[in-house]
């Protein structure tokens, strides 16, 4: 997956005048790697080498089938580090990676037309065309081009982006994956990616973190930095973020990702990095017969950063920079990963039986009837579904740890069916349009930036006279660092709530602001030191919960924290 530097390459053993990324004046020297010196960027963490051989010398690194069979890797007296030791055998886990990006990139885009630069052997392109992208990679490898056309069957053209004979702006999104740090200046290959993509359109950026505790820890030890002169530029989050906006592009956020893996991988790609200690682990795992067992490995030295093609190129944000939701370990504060944030304060609330009982309560649940929720969580409101007479209940959730809830908690029970897709690019329900009698959609609708393709997903959903019962936040003023901890791209006014079932084609038969109370304790949460909701205010919350029922059911307040709306699809 390269793309051999051709890009302004810099030579000669001196100190940069500025960043690659960021372009500030703040480089310090880091550390050598045999001929080759490293400097960092003080502002933003990011790392690059002032001293790239001549293009020629370092294009024959990517000749051939070699490098992505490379029988010496990680071998010291061959360099530690160069190409893959066998990128083939890895296709199943190469592929799964790639396709958690893509689900990233269609909850932007959706699925449309989609090019790979520097695409290998073709596994991405494998991996969208799965899910029903039309692709077309570029790639100067010639052997893995023709793999990739012969036995993968992706049309992969052995070409430079700009002579691929590709039009411009005819793609949705653009796939940098383990691209950008082969190429020590990478203007041009950034401008020829926006180029390349529609106004909208979404690149994704697959490379090794620069700036993140680990890679910092392990300093020259890296094995990414070992891989110089392979790797001339590693970029920190918020170096590639600057770089990004310099040629265009608004930044829509990022999150780290691993993989899965063997444990007779995992040693023989980080032995180089202590050789004594990873012949043992080598030699320990070969005695205990565990070296074929894999499993999922994210030490947090690779992102993948989103950045929309700013419509009107003037690289303005479009929204809210942030941290993406990823499908693991991802992390809003040290220490403590969004997953794990988001699976307490779901445990949390689903303690707060009053609160609970009282959102759920907003809206009327056919008996005997086909029911979809969205964003179901650990299933707290799905098991009131049920009790409420939900004939067959469909649990729409994408994160992996709720959806691995979901399934245990009703494992046995043949009435539900759980999947794990996003909003609005969902197929399941895409493939039942017109067939649910209602559609329930709590403080979900806000983690979604296409909303309005959602609420129309949603709607797709329902027959002529389904319902959809929507919750969401109410008052962007309200929007602070709780919102941004959880995910939320925005919070909403009764307005634009409106407009959303309006231009989905429904008719709002209610809507409402909810629980005024809550205002005071979500506002006191955003301004408090670590932003979370504490399990003891919600405590004495849930107590006050009956009096503000009975008080919100005799008069109807015009602010609250969220927006209740009711909704039909027109017989």
């Amino acid at each position: 997956m390269v793309v051999p530097p051709q890009h302004g390459v810099m030579e000669g053993a001196r100190r940069p005048e500025w960043c690659l990324a960021c372009r500030r004046t703040t480089a310090a020297y880091a550390f050598r790697i045999r001929s080759y010196t490293f400097y960092r960027c003080r502002a933003c963490g990011s790392l690059f080498v002032a001293e790239a051989p001549p293009h020629e010398e370092v294009a024959a690194l990517y000749a051939d089938e070699l490098y992505f069979a490379n029988p010496d890797f990680g071998r010291p007296e061959h360099g530690c580090y160069h190409g893959y030791r066998d990128y083939l055998a890895d296709r199943v886990e190469i592929e799964a990676k790639f396709a958690f990006v893509l689900e990233t990139v269609e909850r932007e885009v959706g699925v449309g037309r989609v090019l790979d630069v520097g695409a290998g052997p073709g596994f991405l392109l494998a991996a969208a065309s799965a899910r029903g992208w039309k692709g077309v990679g570029v790639e100067p490898n010639e052997w893995a081009a023709g793999y990739a056309r012969d036995e993968v069957g992706v049309d992969v053209r052995t070409a430079r982006l700009e002579d691929a004979g590709l039009e411009p702006q005819s793609f949705d999104a653009v796939m940098l994956m383990d691209v950008i740090e082969h190429v020590p200046d990478p203007g041009e290959l950034l401008t020829d990616a926006a180029r390349m993509l529609r106004a909208g359109g979404v690149l994704a950026v697959l490379t090794p973190d620069a700036g993140s505790p680990v890679s910092r820890m392990l300093g020259r030890r890296w094995p990414e930095v070992q891989r110089v002169p392979e790797h001339l530029a590693l970029y920190s989050a918020r170096g590639l973020g600057a770089l990004l906006r310099c040629h265009g592009f608004s930044v829509i956020g990022w999150h780290s990702i691993g993989k899965r893996s063997t444990v007779e991988t995992l040693l023989a790609d980080v032995a180089p990095v202590a050789p004594a200690l990873g012949r043992l682990a080598q030699r320990a795992a070969a005695r205990a017969g565990i070296g074929g067992h894999s499993f999922e490995l994210d030490p947090h030295t690779k992102l993948v950063l989103y950045a929309r093609r700013a419509v009107g190129g003037d690289g303005a944000l479009l929204r809210r920079e942030r941290r993406l939701p990823k499908p693991k370990h991802r992390r809003v504060s040290s220490g403590v990963t969004v997953e794990e944030a988001v699976l307490e304060d779901l445990n949390l609330l689903a303690s707060a039986g009053n609160l609970c009982a009282w959102m759920f309560d907003q809206f009327e649940v056919p008996p005997g009837s086909r029911v979809v929720e969205v964003g179901a969580g650990i299933g707290t409101f799905s098991a009131r579904l049920l009790e409420a007479g939900a004939a067959e209940l469909l649990l729409v959730e994408p994160e992996p740890a709720s959806a691995a809830e979901l399934e245990r908690r009703f494992a046995g029970t043949p009435r539900v069916r759980v999947v794990r897709e996003f909003l609005p690019a969902a197929p399941t329900l895409a493939a039942e349009a017109g067939t649910y009698d209602f559609v329930l959609c709590q403080n979900v609708l806000e983690h979604i930036e296409e909303d309005a393709a959602a609420v129309a997903a949603m709607a797709a959903a329902l027959r002529p006279g389904g319902r959809l019962g929507l919750l969401v936040p109410a008052h962007p003023r309200l929007y602070g660092r709780l919102d941004t901890a959880y995910g939320h791209a925005r919070r909403y006014t009764r307005g634009r709530v409106r407009w959303l079932a309006e231009e989905a084609g429904l008719e709002l038969e209610d809507l409402y602001s909810f629980n005024l109370l809550g205002v005071p304790g979500w506002w006191v949460s955003n301004h408090r030191a670590g932003g979370r909701i504490g399990d003891g205010a919600l405590a004495l919350y849930d107590r006050l919960v009956p009096l503000c029922r009975r008080v919100e059911s005799h008069a109807r307040f015009p602010v609250g924290l969220s927006i209740v709306a009711r909704a039909r699809k027109p017989a």
